[in-house]
C-alpha cells in the first residue's frame, strides 16, 4: 500500500473528485470488458432501470451530463439493445426510454461487479471506518443538496 500525501492540494472536496476519479479510471476498462459498457453508460442504464419511461432530458439532468454526451450515451444503449424507447403518449416529442431484458442482466452483472471492487477500493478501512464515511458522505450529500446549503451559498 503507497503512503505518504496523496493529494497535492488540501480541499476535500478536490480530495473527494480525485479519489472518485481515480477509482473511475481504474475501474472502467473492468466494467468495459466485463459488461460491454462504461461506467457512465452503466449509470444511465440504472438511472432508467430505477425510473423506467423516464425522458432524455430527465437523464441528462440527473446524471448532469452534457446533453451531447447523454444522446451519445443513449445512442450507445439503444444500438446495443440494453434500452428502448417509445413515443410519450402526451407529448409525441418526447421518447420515453425503458431498460430491455438485456439491460436488465447487463445492470445485474456490473452490480455485482460494483461490490466486488467497492470491497477492493474500501481495503484500507476498518469496517468501522467504512460505516463512518458512508454516514458523513450521506449527511454532506443531503447537506449539499439542501435549500439551506444554497441559501448559505447565496450569502457568500
Amino acid at each position: 500500500m503507497q503512503t505518504g500525501k496523496a493529494f497535492k492540494n488540501e480541499r476535500l472536496t478536490y480530495r473527494l473528485n480525485i479519489v472518485a476519479q481515480e477509482a473511475i479510471t481504474a475501474n472502467d476498462d473492468i466494467f468495459l470488458r466485463q459488461t460491454g459498457c462504461r461506467i457512465r453508460e452503466l449509470r444511465v442504464l440504472r438511472l432508467i432501470d430505477d425510473t423506467p419511461g423516464t425522458s432524455f432530458a430527465e437523464i441528462a439532468k440527473s446524471t448532469g451530463f452534457e446533453r451531447s454526451l447523454t444522446s451519445r450515451i443513449i445512442q450507445s444503449l439503444l444500438g446495443a439493445g440494453l434500452i428502448a424507447r417509445e413515443n410519450s403518449t402526451v407529448d409525441a416529442r418526447v421518447f420515453l426510454l425503458r431498460v430491455t431484458e438485456k439491460g436488465s442482466q447487463v445492470r445485474k452483472v456490473a452490480r455485482d461487479l460494483s461490490d466486488r471492487l467497492e470491497v477492493i477500493l474500501t481495503d484500507p478501512l476498518s469496517a468501522q471506518e467504512l460505516r463512518a464515511l458512508n454516514e458523513i458522505l450521506e449527511r454532506l450529500g443531503s447537506w449539499v443538496t439542501s435549500a439551506d446549503y444554497r441559501d448559505a451559498l447565496a450569502a457568500v
